[in-house]
């Protein structure tokens, strides 16, 4: 009886071992205590840190790498995922992808024999826009997958295969998100929109910072993509509107951006059209593709890899109400346009019409798990021709900058601003390019340039990426029905234009001895002339404003002119100097060239103390850039709130700042129907003149983009947008058209444009045009087409007129910027007029 009792607890243990051994492994319901992808369901950063921990503890394919910390000091992680034989291993694996990743150290026999030893690094990025939160869920989920499988396609997957999984690339969102939503859940509330920016500077433009690389968490991923780990994919997971198809995956959209390589869309288009065909077999509905989202558009986490030779892919799920289920009609669907014109129709964009019902956050991630399954199983069984392919694009981009022109960019030292130039190169290198330094002076076409040169030769893996930065750029014209089409975010982005940075580029070999410039690279700065109580500013360089402002906080005074007194310009900076050393030091350090006054000057102004900018309860994206470059260059500020500005709470201030929005959301503000009674209402009619009284008693108004309309409609200014009757006409009847484009204008001599030169590029897209009865133009576009990078039609309605014009009122000023001044810390071109209008 014994035996037999002891022979049945045996025959039992080993029918449940593989029970056990799958057990061991922690799912998510038994660490967050819901099923992923439940109703009304989310997961807070420190509940995912805590599962993807638990599965670290418990798996040998799993590891837990932490990178940094998020703008507000979160924990940064990506989670690798492989055998435990290559987490072993890693360090010889990425250093495999490193020498795939440069053919110029590789040759083709080489690059066959390491394939052989080598693995797939691929990585999955997830909700870098907090709101589209169900990819979160989606990484635990596939986790535990290949954690927790011991089936024939997982062990392909994590034998051949390293993934780099991103739960989030904003753990800050996710937190405010998931607060926020639990917080009002069952309440009239419940998925509304916060009231302030789920990235702390740039709410949803955080997905448009790959190139310049301004927040830290793109900082971070930067170095992980193009100088650590080189994946030869990046799957970027985002969500879109309701209403819209169920997913969008490529092939992108039209136009094409020329730079990226033939074969790299045909290799990304037919990994995403065999994921489509897997969402077909399983019955999903609704998938688009050519459609909406196009290939031009550079600064994206799916569209910056392309030009580093990864084969860059953007998904796109119907979002629900964050984790609360909603339910369509046929009627509730929308085209969006851009290649769907029909919800209801079959076409070749989009084969099989959702016809609506239930949509829920577990639809996502099953959408999203076909799509992630695909992608792993086909590279695991294809992992040579799939990293054979990686080093054949930048073989490929390297030849292109051998035998076709451009053959080279060229950056001399003889530029307006250098801390600036630097900040160009350190773009550059932050990106992975290499930048190099003449060691003697040469002529390119003619032209001698000097010993010191930097110069950027595009035979380099990274050729694209340059190119892409660095050319100007002729946006292709597209029309559908007659109307101009728009691009997916904007028609331009050139750096040099955007920066005021003078670079040459070679249309023939450049032949001379070269030095590899190092990442941080930096020049000192320097003080001139004769020791005497007063150090003066040109104007020219940005960090001067650093200078004036440490100068400032260190109870140094600081003045300005307002008109010419020989050798002086008006608008220079006098700073008295009461000890030299720190001075000194803080002019070495920020690498500009600054004068000892020659006699001092009559009639000097105090420089104006510190801004407020106004922060409403409907998140502002532009008010948040402007915040991160107030910081960064150590511009005191206070954010004002609806109370503040009702209550004309403004000691201390001497300007105020307008971020883009209209003069009725600056009143009105949001309704209590849409947000709890604490974050509804605008700064109302109190603030409206209370905002009067301080311009009028010498305060600045400083408004940005749409917001003009504000002292145009509230303060009797004799002001008029010549743009608003045509941007009210429908879209097939408008005549101008610039979207996102870089555009000439020339300056009057204003103390705003202290410093800048005659001729100022500025970012433009579509926003106001000035024409004034009283006032001065800062800035205006010339008598002839004033395009220089992008598209622009209907010019013929901005010649001669104004985007940045000064109007006195009272004792006061109003300056109104009508174009983009900061534009996502890119323009630093344009920079100092925004920072002119605070300090004089």
């Amino acid at each position: 009886m014994k035996k037999t009792l002891k022979i049945s607890i045996l025959l039992s243990l080993i029918l449940l071992l593989p029970i056990l051994t799958f057990g061991a492994i922690p799912s998510p319901k038994q660490v967050l205590g819901f099923e992923l992808g439940e109703d009304f369901k989310l997961a807070s950063w420190i509940e995912i840190l805590k599962y993807f921990d638990a599965l670290q503890s418990s798996s040998e394919n799993v590891k837990v790498i932490e990178l940094g910390k998020s703008t507000l000091g979160r924990k940064f992680i990506m989670v690798l995922i492989s055998s435990k034989e290559n987490i072993r291993d890693i360090e010889q694996i990425k250093k495999i992808h490193q020498r795939l990743h440069d053919p110029r150290t590789t040759s083709p026999e080489e690059a066959k024999e390491l394939v052989k030893k080598g693995k797939a690094i691929i990585a999955f990025t997830c909700s870098i826009h907090s709101t589209e939160i169900a990819s979160s869920l989606f990484s635990m989920r596939l986790a535990y997958w290949l954690a927790s499988s011991n089936s024939p396609e997982v062990k392909e997957i994590l034998e051949n295969i390293v993934l780099i999984l991103v739960p989030s690339l904003n753990p800050d969102g996710i937190d405010m998100i998931v607060d926020w939503y639990r917080k009002y859940l069952n309440t009239p509330y419940e998925a509304s929109q916060m009231p302030w920016l789920y990235h702390y500077y740039a709410g949803h433009d955080n997905n448009r910072d790959w190139f310049m690389i301004a927040l830290k968490e793109t900082e971070i991923m930067t170095k992980v993509y193009y100088h650590e780990w080189f994946p030869l994919l990046i799957w970027d997971i985002h969500q879109m509107g309701q209403n819209g198809p169920r997913l969008f995956l490529p092939p992108y959209y039209d136009p094409i951006n020329p730079n990226i390589d033939s074969l790299l869309w045909r290799e990304l288009n037919l990994l995403c059209s065999e994921a489509v065909l897997e969402l077909t077999k399983a019955g999903k509905k609704g998938v688009a593709t050519n459609a909406i989202f196009d290939g031009w558009y550079n600064s994206a986490n799916r569209s910056a890899p392309l030009r580093h030779n990864a084969i860059g892919i953007l998904s796109e799920a119907a979002s629900a109400n964050l984790a609360s289920p909603v339910f369509l009609r046929p009627q509730n669907l929308s085209s969006r346009g851009r290649g769907i014109y029909d919800m209801n129709l079959t076409q070749s964009s989009y084969l099989e019409p959702w016809q609506g019902g239930w949509w829920r956050i577990g639809d996502i991630i099953e959408y999203e798990e076909i799509v992630a399954k695909t992608f792993l199983k086909r590279i695991a069984r294809e992992k040579e021709r799939y990293m054979l392919n990686y080093y054949e694009f930048s073989k490929r981009q390297i030849e292109k900058g051998k035998n076709e022109p451009p053959f080279a960019y060229l950056i001399s030292l003889d530029q307006r601003d250098i801390p600036t130039t630097l900040k160009l190169i350190e773009v550059i290198h932050k990106g992975g390019g290499e930048v190099w330094r003449a060691k003697k002076s040469f002529k390119a076409e003619g032209i001698n340039f000097p010993e010191g040169t930097f110069i950027i030769p595009l035979s380099q893996p990274y050729r694209a990426f340059i190119k892409d930065l660095l050319e100007v750029k002729v946006y292709p014209e597209r029309r559908v029905g007659g109307t101009l089409e728009y691009p997916y975010d904007e028609a331009t982005w050139t750096l040099p234009l955007q920066m005021g940075v003078k670079v040459f580029e070679s249309n023939q070999p450049i032949n001379v001895e070269m030095e590899i410039v190092p990442h941080g690279f930096k020049i000192k700065g320097k003080i001139t002339g004769k020791p005497s109580s007063y150090l003066t500013l040109s104007g020219k360089s940005n960090n001067e404003i650093i200078l004036l402002m440490r100068s400032i906080k260190n109870n140094l005074k600081a003045y300005y002119m307002k008109d010419n007194q020989p050798p002086y310009k008006k608008g220079t900076i006098f700073i008295e100097v009461k000890d030299s050393k720190p001075l000194t030091k803080w002019v070495e350090e920020l690498g500009i060239s600054v004068c000892w006054a020659e006699k001092n000057p009559k009639d000097l102004i105090p420089v104006k103390g510190k801004p407020g900018l106004y922060k409403p309860f409907i998140p502002n994206m532009d008010e948040g850039w402007t915040r991160l470059v107030f910081e960064n260059f150590e511009i005191p500020y206070e954010s004002l709130n609806n109370s503040k500005i009702k209550a004309g709470d403004f000691k201390n201030l001497t300007s105020i700042i307008l971020p883009p929005m209209s003069a009725k959301s600056i009143i009105e503000g949001r309704s209590s129907q849409d947000v709890p009674p604490e974050y509804s209402g605008g700064i109302g009619m109190e603030g409206v003149s209370n905002l009067k009284e301080f311009v009028r008693n010498g305060g600045t108004l400083i408004t940005m983009g749409s917001s003009a309309e504000f002292p145009i409609e509230y303060f009797g200014i004799k002001v008029t947008n010549v743009l608003k009757e045509d941007r009210e006409k429908p879209p097939e009847k408008r005549e101008f058209f610039a979207p996102g484009s870089i555009l000439l204008t020339d300056s009057t001599g204003s103390i705003i444009s202290y410093g800048l030169p005659d001729e100022i590029p500025i970012f433009y897209n579509e926003e106001p045009v000035f024409e004034s009865k009283e006032g001065n133009a800062v800035l205006k576009f010339p008598d002839f087409n004033p395009l220089l990078s992008g598209i622009l039609r209907g010019e013929s309605l901005i010649k001669g007129k104004s985007p940045l014009l000064e109007v006195p009122y009272g004792k006061g000023k109003i300056v109104m910027f009508g174009f983009d001044v900061i534009h996502r810390a890119q323009a630093y071109g344009a920079f100092r007029l925004l920072f002119n209008a605070i300090i004089y």
